[in-house]
């Protein structure tokens, strides 16, 4: 299943209200849009009812401690975003209980067909930062665009390969982050795949004029 309690907006919280750090409104604002698309995913996911419940009552007891910690405070702007996202927990879980108790109401959505198709299910088998490497290449490169046509956030890249990969992506700013501590080997799985990618070409032939 789907899991929230290690998103990166859990992370950001829990440094701003229990730890006192500082985070800047950008990476939060980030980080909730990630927070959505993960939750869209769980409560649109195949898992039992009840799973899901018993995920955002713990999600939802997380988000209201918070608010305990002798950090917190009413005006900070990360406050916003934990006012938003408690919101947006609770009215999931409302919508489940009231799935539950009218279940003619209930919609596939055109995701979940998508995902009940013959798509077969692929999952990531290479470490974590080698695929913070392409995702972030991706991102600087500006070539992936939203519906819109408008260029993909660094999140939404995120949340879409989570999804692709089946795995889950904690903290991606600090991953990425961590691309800068390779020192001379700053690109690792980059070189791997054009290595890959022109050898094979050549046997088969296509390389060859």
């Amino acid at each position: 299943m789907e899991t929230l309690m290690s998103s990166s907006l859990l992370g950001y919280f829990t440094e701003t209200f229990r730890e006192g750090k500082t985070v800047t409104e950008d990476k939060v604002s980030s980080a909730y849009a990630e927070f959505m698309s993960r939750l869209s995913r769980l409560v649109d996911g195949e898992q039992a009812v009840i799973d899901k419940l018993r995920h955002l009552r713990t999600l939802e007891l997380e988000l209201d401690l918070y608010r305990n910690t002798a950090g917190y405070s009413p005006e900070h702007l990360v406050e916003i975003y934990l006012t938003k996202t408690t919101s947006l927990v609770k009215m999931e879980i409302e919508l489940l209980l009231f799935s539950v108790e009218h279940p003619e109401c209930r919609v596939s959505s055109n995701i979940q067909k998508k995902r009940s198709g013959s798509a077969p299910s692929i999952h990531w088998n290479g470490s974590i930062i080698n695929l913070m490497e392409l995702i972030a290449s991706l991102d600087y490169s500006g070539l992936i665009t939203n519906n819109n046509g408008s260029r993909q956030s660094f999140a939404g890249l995120v949340a879409a390969f989570e999804e692709f990969f089946n795995i889950s992506l904690p903290k991606p700013y600090d991953l990425r982050a961590n691309l800068s501590r390779r020192k001379k080997n700053l690109s690792v799985l980059l070189p791997r795949l054009k290595e890959n990618y022109e050898k094979n070409i050549v046997n088969c032939g296509l390389g060859q004029r």
